[in-house]
């Protein structure tokens, strides 16, 4: 049993302002670094519409979020579902991510290394694609690619050159504006959108509102849709940092999945390891 999420893959919006974009892709790859390393910590707030399909069911839920970030690779997140502060969570740091759902009818808990994802897809408010979202994009890896437009588009392929991420990049401030996430035959499988961003600190922009979706099928599906209605920084002490950013273990959950090489793999309940 696995939790699908899905949604279309949407066109690029034409930018409210057209600059002249990066020589190469050195350049572009060194401006997002540079955007990366001027992010401070921050908690914001907002709402999320989630659309899911859960066994056959069309489920959804719009309940208010929390969110804290701690640069360079921890994240938080939670939301109020079914009159619970913690019915969703989402979290990550430098080693692993998890992500749990309480409602009854859809009370499962993934987790897993990040060496293990191999890009896994399993649901769209995933770690990976938040991340992203908010700066944390991974330029070490494979080789990328440079085209220019009315958006910098750097591709990401493998070794082996097969395509795997598509990133449109606004040209004025330089943030990105829409990811793009293929499976091995160059199909759409996910991606993110987010437009508003606001300054919060010196040279430090976040995005207000945020879609993040995956497409099965025909592309018909559902999608998640966050719009912060107040972003902040924010001093995180020691304990602040232990209780968000440290993975907890699961309890009390119908299914709790272990990501192990790209695959969600079921754990006996009296068997869960890592924690």
């Amino acid at each position: 049993m696995v939790l699908v999420i899905a949604g279309c893959a949407g066109q690029v919006q034409k930018p409210a302002r057209i600059c002249p974009g990066k020589k190469n892709v050195d350049e572009a790859i060194a401006a997002l670094n540079a955007q990366r390393q001027k992010q401070a910590p921050i908690k914001a707030a907002g709402q999320c519409l989630l659309k899911y399909q859960f066994e056959g069911k069309q489920h959804q839920e719009n309940f208010p979020v929390k969110l804290w970030i701690n640069p360079p690779d921890e994240i938080y997140l939670q939301g109020d579902v079914a009159f619970d502060a913690t019915g969703l969570v989402l979290g990550a740091n430098s080693k692993e991510f998890w992500l749990w759902l309480k409602p009854k009818e859809a009370s499962t808990y993934w987790w897993g290394r990040w060496s293990q994802t191999n890009n896994w897809a399993g649901f769209t408010l995933s770690p990976e694609a938040l991340m992203e979202v908010f700066g944390f994009i991974n330029t070490a890896q494979g080789d990328w690619l440079l085209t220019r437009g009315q958006y910098d588009i750097l591709w990401l392929h493998n070794e082996d050159g097969v395509l795997l991420k598509r990133m449109y990049i606004e040209t004025c401030d330089y943030v990105p504006a829409k990811i793009e996430y293929f499976d091995p035959s160059g199909k759409v499988i996910g991606g993110t959108e987010f437009t508003k961003h606001r300054k919060i600190a010196d040279e430090d922009y976040i995005p207000m509102q945020i879609k993040i979706f995956t497409v099965a099928g025909e592309g018909i599906g559902d999608s998640a849709q966050i719009t912060l209605t107040a972003a902040e920084p924010m001093r995180f002490n020691e304990q602040q940092k232990q209780r968000l950013f440290n993975r907890p273990a699961p309890k009390g959950f119908n299914h709790i999945y272990n990501i192990i090489d790209g695959n969600a793999v079921e754990q006996g309940h009296e068997s869960i390891v890592g924690k």
